[in-house]
């Protein structure tokens, strides 16, 4: 008797994102099993939201009909990746991680799964040494620092499993350091910053949406703020009083896994502040906010999403200022840097980013070097003398 071929499809809950296409493998609706048989198309449930488990309820049906009666061990369980990848972050959470630093760890991880289920696996002891070291990583980690990081990422996740006593063997450990040079941060020029300015009313938006994008720019070149901070500003965080504007504000240090508040109070150039002021939109509580969701949301949420409102309107300014390759982080770079340039010391920048005095050396160390090399030059010059 031909066993019939069985095939795996997905029938989505309402609102799935990938309720298009009922093959997949991805999402985590319910997963069903349709085959032929005498003519007549049979269906059962799956019992189960995993592609990987599916597979293995698949090959179980195939023995069922074929007529076959598979040796199991009882004892034996094989984990599917994407069960893996959720019972990791689940841990993770549980750890205590903030929100920041779990939105990483679950981006390397979901690549993992995507990797492995286009190559076709789909259990966790699957995955060999081969796999890891020769996916397409540079597809979507670019940078030496930003790959760096995700193969550590990477390698914490099979860690787990194998700590847990799931793998024999981490796959990942004997993965070489990925080599290259960390490309030294820059800011923008004074003639890029300007440019940027001037990009404004070429982007064809409203009067408002360009009064809002030049405070919003000139807030992170200022104040040093990242995306999340400036687009998010509290209309309370805005202080105003003879002559002069500040902004002040707790901002999480983004190197901290726990949330560390770090307070920022960074004088702002008074055109600078009226163009926030002029900006206050109706929102009793934010100065830009644009969060258009729906529904129950945390704080957190809402701030992303109005975070990914502004970096696309960001995005389309630096593009028009013909900046392809930079992004809205570089704002916040060029008061770094223009404050060492000045004379300002690791720790003043790091009070005014609201970072830590060794991210500040890490990133900044190159310009300091300079700043150093010209007043050592300067002292040499002046023995010089007679």
């Amino acid at each position: 008797m031909n066993t019939p071929l069985i095939t795996i499809f997905v029938r989505h809950s309402p609102g799935c994102k990938y309720a298009g296409d009922e093959f997949c493998k991805r999402c985590n609706c319910r997963k069903h099993l349709r085959w032929t048989q005498g003519g007549v198309q049979q269906r059962r449930k799956a019992g189960t939201r995993s592609w990987g488990e599916a597979e293995e309820q698949k090959r179980r049906l195939e023995d069922q009909l074929a007529g076959r009666t598979p040796q199991v061990d009882p004892a034996e369980k094989r984990t599917p990746i994407d069960e893996a990848v959720r019972l990791f972050m689940a841990a993770k959470k549980n750890d205590g991680l903030e929100p920041p630093s779990l939105a990483k760890l679950q981006k390397s991880v979901d690549r993992v799964q995507a990797f492995a289920e286009g190559a076709g696996l789909y259990f966790l002891d699957d995955i060999n040494l081969t796999h890891v070291s020769t996916w397409p990583w540079t597809n979507y980690f670019k940078t030496t620092h930003t790959l760096r990081n995700n193969q550590s990422r990477v390698k914490s996740f099979f860690r787990y499993f194998e700590t847990a006593g799931v793998l024999p063997a981490n796959p990942a450990k004997a993965w070489k350091s990925i080599k290259g040079k960390v490309e030294q941060v820059s800011g923008f020029t004074a003639e890029e910053y300007a440019r940027i300015l001037k990009a404004i009313p070429k982007c064809g938006w409203s009067e408002e949406m360009q009064l809002k994008m030049r405070a919003l720019v000139q807030v992170m070149r200022y104040a040093g703020l990242a995306m999340i901070d400036a687009c998010c500003l509290e209309r309370s965080q805005i202080q105003h009083g003879k002559g002069e504007y500040r902004i002040r504000l707790k901002s999480r240090q983004k190197t901290a896994k726990k949330a560390h508040l770090q307070p920022i109070d960074n004088a702002i150039p008074v055109e600078a502040g009226q163009d926030l002021v002029a900006v206050l939109n109706g929102n009793p509580r934010y100065v830009f906010w644009n969060y258009r969701g729906e529904g129950a949301a945390s704080d957190e949420q809402k701030r992303a999403v109005s975070e990914k409102f502004f970096q696309r309107y960001m995005r389309t300014l630096l593009d028009q200022a013909e900046l392809p390759k930079a992004t809205s982080h570089r704002f916040r770079h060029t008061l770094a840097i223009e404050m060492i340039r000045h004379g300002a010391s690791f720790e003043d920048v790091a009070a005014t980013l609201g970072n830590t005095v060794a991210v500040v050396a890490k990133f900044y160390s190159h310009e300091w070097a300079k700043v150093r090399q010209r007043r050592t030059d300067k002292a040499v010059k002046a023995t010089w003398k007679k």
